[in-house]
Formats: C-alpha cells, structure tokens, sequence
C-alpha cells in the first residue's frame, strides 16, 4: 500500500502547475462552475451530470453563515464557489500545493476572508475541535482516505449533529466497469500513488452507516458511462449527441428495471450526522 507521503508528491506534482495562472483563469463562482459543466470543451462536461447533481444536493440548505469542509479540496473548484455565496469555508488536503492552490482561486474569486486551508492527512484531524462543521462536501476524495486508520472516525467527530456529508464519487457497483476501470489503468500506466485503489460501493458504505444516518445515493450513468470512450471528442457535435441518447436510455432502463441503479458509474451521496 502507498504511503500518504508517496500520495501527497504525486498530488504536489499535479497542482503546481496551476499556481503560475493568472487570477482570471483561477476565478470561479456559480456561473463559471456551471458553465465550466457545460463546455465540452473543459474537462468537467465528462462528468457534468455528476458535479451538476453534486452541487443541487449542496444547495439544499442555504449557505450564509454555514461551516464548511472541503473535504480533500483538490484544486477547490466547489470550496471556492461556496465561499462566494457566504459560506465559511476549510479547505482540506494532504497536499500544501492544492491548498495553496485553493486559497489563491478564493483571492481571486473575491472570498478570500472567507477561506482558509489546512494540508493534513485526513486519519488525524487534530487541528479541528468537535462539531467544527455543518456541512462536509467531498468530491472524489473519500475514497482516497477510507485506507488510512481512523479517516471515518476523525471525519464524523469533527461534525456536528446533524450536520450534512455530500460525496461526490465513481460509483464501483458494476464489475464490468471496474474490469474496465482496471484494464484502463493497466494501458495507461496509471500510478499507485494516484491513489485509486479503493472506488465507493455498497460495502464502503457499510462503514458510514456506523456514523452517519438518512444515508441516500442518487445513481448516475448506467450506459452513459459510454462517455469514457469519447474522452477528447466531446467539441464534436455527434460526440455529443451519441451521450445525449445513451443518457435518455439510461433513464428509461432504470424506470423498467430500478435494481440496474447500482450496476452506474457515479453516484451523488448524501447523509446526516
């Protein structure tokens, strides 16, 4: 098994390069975020339904005066964004670079007395009192931390009650998929150190049921995961058009035949402390 050091390296690597943008193109709100969803020219519209559902499961309870953790923040696109609607926002991360990443896009977003960043490994999270937080929103990053000891039972303690958890994750249901996920990263010669060893499924959150209740996963892209496959083409309109039609089969599958729900690729998670 990887070390968090080994982790936090190949993270420190990968954020670096973003520190030298100017302040335009670190901006982020509401309208860049979803536009940014939108654009099949920008990495997100790969994943678009699934950070566009993510955020319409964040905006359920309104933001001013809440106490939010950026839970494994990465380049803190959701943080930031919270932030500029009156959130008091943490970034958290194992890596400094994402972090100082994070509270350079909050500067230039005009949010930054409303964010601060934390680099610390998620299985000790001293630095924060009991109850500190009302509201938890972690996008691809649970998964990361489910292998360090007492990751879940630092995360519940640090919330208060009641407070919400949202996770934001690939959804490991689906054996085809995973033997796919596998093979893909066999091909492309992805590193241990990136950390993807663990996907979110049913079992992984058997251990949030210890800690959390009203546990619900929203499901998303049955054979819409097909998308994958066009990764670099979405600017092409039949791209496009080829995803739109596999999404409708998705929904008119799921209606027919609802236990396929587990069987998606992504998933929104939502629960209560």
């Amino acid at each position: 098994m990887i070390t968090a050091d080994q982790e936090r390296e190949f993270y420190d690597r990968q954020y670096r390069q973003f520190l030298e943008l100017p302040d335009h193109a670190l901006r982020i709100d509401r309208s860049i975020l979803v536009g940014n969803c939108n654009n099949p020219a920008h990495p997100f519209y790969e994943r678009r339904r699934l950070y566009l559902a993510s955020m319409q499961a964040l905006e359920t309870e309104p933001f001013p005066g809440k106490r939010v953790l950026d839970y494994g923040c990465g380049p803190a696109d959701f943080g930031v964004w919270m932030a500029t609607e009156s959130a008091e926002v943490t970034l958290l991360d194992l890596s400094p670079l994402a972090v100082e990443l994070g509270l350079k896009r909050a500067r230039a977003s005009g949010a930054a007395r409303r964010v601060k960043g934390v680099a610390a490994d998620a299985s000790s999270l001293d630095m924060f009192a009991d109850n500190a937080f009302d509201l938890v929103f972690a996008c691809a990053s649970l998964h990361h931390t489910l292998k360090y000891p007492g990751a879940m039972e630092e995360l519940a303690r640090i919330m208060r009650p009641g407070a919400r958890l949202v996770l934001c994750e690939t959804w490991g249901g689906n054996p085809l998929l995973e033997a796919a996920r596998q093979w893909r990263a066999r091909v492309e010669g992805e590193l241990e150190e990136q950390g993807e060893d663990i996907i979110l499924s049913s079992k992984e959150l058997k251990l949030l049921e210890a800690h959390f209740g009203d546990i619900r996963v929203q499901h998303l892209n049955l054979l819409a995961m097909g998308k994958r496959l066009l990764r670099g083409k979405f600017e092409k309109s039949w791209a496009r058009a080829a995803v739109s039609v596999l999404e409708k089969t998705d929904r008119a599958v799921i209606t027919i035949c609802p236990p396929l729900k587990d069987w998606c690729g992504e998933a929104v998670i939502t629960a209560r402390r």
